[in-house]
Protein backbone atom coordinates (compact mmCIF):
# COMPACT_ATOMS: atom_id res chain seq x y z
CA UNK A 1 0.00 0.00 0.00
CA UNK A 2 2.78 2.43 0.78
CA UNK A 3 4.98 1.55 -2.20
CA UNK A 4 4.12 4.80 -3.98
CA UNK A 5 5.08 7.10 -1.12
CA UNK A 6 8.12 9.31 -1.65
CA UNK A 7 11.18 8.76 0.47
CA UNK A 8 11.84 11.51 3.02
CA UNK A 9 14.58 14.00 2.10
CA UNK A 10 16.59 12.95 5.14
CA UNK A 11 17.44 9.68 3.40
CA UNK A 12 19.37 11.48 0.63
CA UNK A 13 23.15 11.27 0.66
CA UNK A 14 24.92 13.87 2.78
CA UNK A 15 28.00 15.80 1.59
CA UNK A 16 30.42 13.21 3.00
CA UNK A 17 28.67 10.35 1.24
CA UNK A 18 28.35 12.25 -2.03
CA UNK A 19 32.04 13.14 -2.19
CA UNK A 20 33.11 9.64 -1.15
CA UNK A 21 30.96 8.16 -3.92
CA UNK A 22 32.49 10.59 -6.44
CA UNK A 23 36.00 9.68 -5.27
CA UNK A 24 35.24 5.98 -5.70
CA UNK A 25 33.71 6.44 -9.15
CA UNK A 26 36.56 8.62 -10.41
CA UNK A 27 39.14 6.18 -9.03
CA UNK A 28 37.42 3.39 -10.96
CA UNK A 29 37.38 5.39 -14.21
CA UNK A 30 40.97 6.56 -13.79
CA UNK A 31 40.17 10.26 -14.35
CA UNK A 32 42.97 11.73 -12.22
CA UNK A 33 42.16 15.41 -12.95
CA UNK A 34 38.54 15.06 -11.86
CA UNK A 35 39.64 12.87 -8.94
CA UNK A 36 41.92 15.66 -7.73
CA UNK A 37 38.94 18.03 -7.67
CA UNK A 38 36.76 15.45 -5.88
CA UNK A 39 39.46 14.80 -3.28
CA UNK A 40 39.69 18.52 -2.52
CA UNK A 41 35.89 18.73 -2.27
CA UNK A 42 35.85 15.74 0.07
CA UNK A 43 38.45 17.25 2.36
CA UNK A 44 36.61 20.59 2.27
CA UNK A 45 33.39 18.75 3.18
CA UNK A 46 35.09 17.36 6.29
CA UNK A 47 36.19 13.88 5.27
CA UNK A 48 39.17 12.77 7.31
CA UNK A 49 42.43 12.01 5.53
CA UNK A 50 42.30 8.44 6.83
CA UNK A 51 38.71 7.96 5.64
CA UNK A 52 39.77 8.76 2.10
CA UNK A 53 42.97 6.75 2.38
CA UNK A 54 41.11 3.66 3.59
CA UNK A 55 38.54 3.99 0.79
CA UNK A 56 41.27 4.24 -1.84
CA UNK A 57 43.05 1.20 -0.42
CA UNK A 58 39.82 -0.83 -0.38
CA UNK A 59 39.04 0.11 -3.98
CA UNK A 60 41.91 -1.98 -5.33
CA UNK A 61 39.67 -5.05 -5.03
CA UNK A 62 36.97 -3.42 -7.14
CA UNK A 63 38.79 -1.36 -9.74
CA UNK A 64 42.24 -2.93 -9.80
CA UNK A 65 45.52 -2.24 -8.08
CA UNK A 66 46.96 0.15 -10.73
CA UNK A 67 43.98 2.52 -10.59
CA UNK A 68 43.86 2.37 -6.80
CA UNK A 69 47.58 3.07 -6.60
CA UNK A 70 47.26 5.98 -9.04
CA UNK A 71 44.47 7.41 -6.88
CA UNK A 72 46.64 7.12 -3.76
CA UNK A 73 49.40 9.00 -5.60
CA UNK A 74 46.95 11.72 -6.64
CA UNK A 75 45.71 11.95 -3.05
CA UNK A 76 49.28 12.37 -1.83
CA UNK A 77 49.77 15.26 -4.28
CA UNK A 78 46.52 16.88 -3.13
CA UNK A 79 47.62 16.65 0.50
CA UNK A 80 51.03 18.13 -0.32
CA UNK A 81 49.41 21.04 -2.19
CA UNK A 82 46.98 21.69 0.67
CA UNK A 83 49.78 21.55 3.25
CA UNK A 84 51.86 24.03 1.24
CA UNK A 85 48.86 26.39 1.22
CA UNK A 86 48.58 26.07 5.01
CA UNK A 87 45.36 24.04 4.94
CA UNK A 88 45.14 21.63 7.85
CA UNK A 89 42.84 18.68 7.22
CA UNK A 90 41.11 16.39 9.69
CA UNK A 91 43.29 13.33 10.27
CA UNK A 92 40.94 10.89 11.95
CA UNK A 93 42.06 7.46 13.08
CA UNK A 94 42.98 4.65 10.78
CA UNK A 95 41.49 1.19 11.21
CA UNK A 96 44.83 -0.12 12.43
CA UNK A 97 44.84 2.53 15.16
CA UNK A 98 47.82 4.39 13.73
CA UNK A 99 47.29 8.08 12.92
Amino acid sequence: MKAQENKPAKEALNAHQQTLAAIAALTATGDQDALKTALNKGLDAGLAVNEIKEALVQLYAYCGFPRSLNAVGTFKLVLEERTSKGIKDKEGKSIAGNP
